[in-house]
């Protein structure tokens, strides 16, 4: 059973629900979470905010933080999780923001890094990882350790 399956078959038989917040990722969570029939049991879906006037107005993220840490930081991607699962309703969330190049990137942050949170009512998780590869590998990358870590946290509730 693949961890797709696994993720799917939890959720529901927990009651789990989830909601997504995708930058860097463009959806593509999203769309492996609903590749099984029945994905709308627990997901209750999802905004894609590429840009940061939809991080601040439609997730609640604080635009000082975008401008003092950047919006592909643990800061923010922690505040697109909570207003995600807040707004949605939903248990647990999933959030992503970073470079997949191939511009972008900074000195810190360089292309291929991406910060995951996952939020819950126990509250946020947030880790940094550095991807490599052209830009769909880090997409690829990111949306699947993104789908392992809310497993993950899934599991041990």
């Amino acid at each position: 059973m693949s961890i797709l399956e696994s993720l799917h078959d939890l959720c529901v038989s927990k009651g789990i629900s989830v909601a997504v917040a995708e930058s860097c990722t463009s959806g593509l969570i999203a769309s492996k979470l609903t590749l099984k029939s029945g994905s709308s049991d627990f997901l209750k879906g999802g905004i894609i905010a590429y840009q940061n006037d939809i991080k601040i107005k439609i997730l609640g993220v604080d635009e000082q933080a975008i401008l003092q840490y950047t919006e592909v930081s643990t800061e923010v991607v922690r505040q697109m999780a909570e207003g995600i699962r807040k707004s949605f309703l939903a248990d647990y969330s999933i959030a992503t923001s970073g470079y997949a190049g191939p511009s972008g990137g900074t000195k810190n942050n360089p292309i291929g890094t991406v910060f995951i949170a996952i939020s819950s009512a126990s509250g946020v998780d947030v880790e940094r990882f550095i991807f490599s590869g052209d830009r769909q590998s880090i997409v690829n990358q990111a949306s699947e350790k993104a789908v392992r870590l809310l497993y993950d946290a899934i599991k041990k509730q």
